[in-house]
């Protein structure tokens, strides 16, 4: 029913689309009119490195219409968007790092229909076959049922500064990935 896919850099406006509307309906109940315009296109936007380390998937119904996102990063930044484009500096490090998992938005007419939970089993995937043994993220207050239900581990409740005196809760969260047995004969 749902084709799951790569995010292309000819795919960003769509993308921007979504988490607005995802933004402006899902997390209404959870922050103010001004905290959720001041988050998107700053803590809530497509980061373009995302989509150029081939780590940024996307959801599209059967009429081609994107309606969910999300991916996982092997670099330092935990959400918005980077400036500085394939730096070798912010490049975490397998195995002692734990990966990221960035940028999860669905639309509000897909939700309960188990999105989030296929690009969050995408994304752990990938993250351990690249040697990541751990992920960690910052979930909205929306968001933070998703992660928990699948194994995330809340870690702190802070806010993060959007400017202009704008806050937005947050939680950071963490989940060891299952390590594989070593089958010896």
């Amino acid at each position: 029913m749902f084709v799951y896919r790569k995010a292309k850099v000819t795919d960003i406006d769509n993308l921007e689309k979504l988490i607005e509307k995802s933004a402006k309906s899902i997390n209404a109940t959870f922050y103010s009119e001004s905290e959720i315009n001041a988050a998107l296109g700053n803590a809530w936007t497509v980061d373009k490195q995302l989509i150029e380390d081939n780590s940024y998937w996307l959801v599209e119904n059967t009429k081609g219409h994107v309606i969910g996102c999300g991916g996982w990063s092997k670099r330092k930044l935990l959400f918005g968007k980077s400036d500085v484009i394939n730096s070798k500096d912010d490049e975490l490090i397998p195995g002692i790092d734990p990966a990221r998992i960035r940028a999860f938005f669905v639309h509000p007419d897909f939700t309960r229909k188990g999105i989030g939970r296929a690009l969050l089993k995408k994304c752990e995937a990938e993250a351990k076959l690249l040697g990541f043994d751990a992920l960690e993220l910052v979930a909205t207050l929306s968001g933070e049922k998703l992660y928990a239900a699948n194994g995330y581990k809340p870690l702190k409740l802070y806010e993060v500064d959007l400017g202009n005196g704008i806050t937005n809760k947050v939680v950071s969260m963490y989940k060891a990935l299952s390590k594989s047995k070593n089958k010896t004969n």
